[in-house]
């Protein structure tokens, strides 16, 4: 599905990364994160070490390596709209401040918080747990902050 995350506030700055061969078709809005070696960015996971940002635009699936736009927030502060595709979100500011996990390269889980992905800034249409919603995230776990948490 397209656009599970997109920019919102701030200023994102769109980079060029070389995707891993053989990472799988790529969506437009799909969650990008380094590969364990750090040289390639692939689909994010439960198990990303750092998220990169969020894909602009949309690759197939291919057994050589290719480059990839990916947008990035260029300071902490930058927010992204994402959906909740597992774990419970309320409307407004009651689940503000707390981390959680990316779910996968389409959604968060905002009930488990392993490693600590992403931010909620705000929830912006309610989701029980497993249907979905959409919040509004800012990423913790980005390259600078690298198993900091």
């Amino acid at each position: 599905m397209q656009n599970a995350f997109r920019p919102w506030k701030g200023r994102w700055v769109l980079k060029e990364h070389t995707l891993k061969a053989a990472a799988g078709a790529v969506e437009i809005g799909n969650m990008i994160m380094v590969t364990s070696g750090g040289v390639t960015v692939e689909l994010g996971t439960n198990a990303a070490t750092a998220l990169i940002g969020i894909a602009a635009e949309e690759l197939a699936n291919s057994a050589s390596t290719q480059t990839i736009r990916v947008w990035e927030p260029s300071h902490k502060s930058c927010t992204l709209i994402g959906r909740t595709s597992d774990g419970a979100i309320a409307v407004g500011d009651t689940d503000s401040g707390r981390t959680c996990d990316l779910e996968d390269h389409e959604g968060a889980d905002t009930d488990t918080d392993t490693h600590h992905h992403l931010i909620i800034v705000k929830g912006r249409v309610a989701a029980a747990d497993g249907s979905v919603g959409e919040a509004e995230f800012r990423i913790a776990q980005d390259l600078e902050n690298l198993n900091s948490f």
